[in-house]
């Protein structure tokens, strides 16, 4: 082990040193996702983000799909619980750039990730990554790390709860700001979304009420994708009815498809609902 701290790297050993690090990122890849006629270049700095990359197409298929399927040239795209970015970039590929991806992380290490996709893919022309939680207020409050590694999810806001419903010992707990997507529209941060995809292991229904004005209002996003658990369901479905939205379908992921598969009840298992306008659900019947 190298000891620094009263001399710097310098001469053989500073070059010894680059040449480590270069090997080590080398060894670990560049990648390019393939997404119909788009593509995407990713250095993974993990394999938890290399994990990622590979399962994709396996992992959520509808909400590929849904971003295949529903955005369009000049659509507005939230994606909350952006981890590394990878539904922000199909995204991106798809609304141009007289359109707009707004990608929420919290999570630092995803987060840098993030940037860095955004940058190697040239789309900070339509692509807004902020670093700051969703909720239904706005303050600091504190943020749970369940995991530091790059590519990791189920750490939280507010209360050290995991995506199972069990209390975890945070790594560390960072004082983060949050904010509520209302808040952030009013004051001029962004535009008001099309579509919104919102998966946060647990935090869902805050993010909601935190953008009653929204749903409410004139300019009304026309689907909303958000990860429904059991403990909130019925919550949660009262909330979207009372804002004039109507389920339109459901989406396993591929660990929701191996509970489902081994015999648990799909209704105790957690999965992506899409919401729709009641009346754009009625029309289409």
């Amino acid at each position: 082990m190298a000891e620094l701290g009263y001399s710097k790297l310098k001469g053989v050993r500073r070059r010894l040193a680059k040449l480590r690090f270069g090997i080590a990122r080398s060894l670990m890849g560049r990648c390019r996702l393939r997404d119909e006629e788009h593509s995407y270049r990713i250095d993974p700095v993990s394999f938890r983000e290399l994990w990622r990359v590979s399962s994709i197409y396996l992992k959520e298929t509808g909400t590929v799909e849904l971003i295949r399927r529903e955005l369009r040239d000049g659509d507005v795209f939230c994606d909350i619980g952006a981890n590394i970015g990878l539904y922000s970039l199909m995204a991106a590929a798809r609304v141009g750039p007289s359109g707009r991806v707004y990608s929420f992380e919290p999570l630092a290490a995803n987060f840098a990730s993030l940037v860095e996709n955004i940058r190697l893919n040239g789309y900070s022309d339509r692509m807004t990554p902020f670093s700051l939680a969703l909720t239904d207020e706005a303050g600091v409050f504190p943020f749970h790390y369940l995991s530091v590694e790059p590519g990791s999810s189920g750490s939280q806001l507010h209360e050290a709860v995991d995506m199972n419903e069990a209390d975890f010992t945070p790594l560390v707990t960072e004082m983060k700001y949050g904010a509520s997507l209302d808040g952030l529209i009013e004051a001029g941060a962004m535009r008001a979304p099309d579509v919104i995809k919102i998966d946060v292991d647990g935090n869902e229904a805050r993010i909601l009420r935190g953008m009653r004005g929204l749903l409410a209002g004139a300019q009304r996003p026309r689907v909303i994708s958000v990860e429904v658990n059991a403990r909130e369901k019925d919550a949660l479905f009262g909330f979207m009815q009372a804002q004039g939205y109507a389920f339109s379908g459901r989406n396993d992921t591929m660990g929701g498809l191996r509970q489902i598969n081994a015999g648990k009840d799909p209704e105790e298992v957690a999965y992506n609902a899409i919401f729709r306008p009641a009346e754009a659900k009625a029309a289409a019947c």
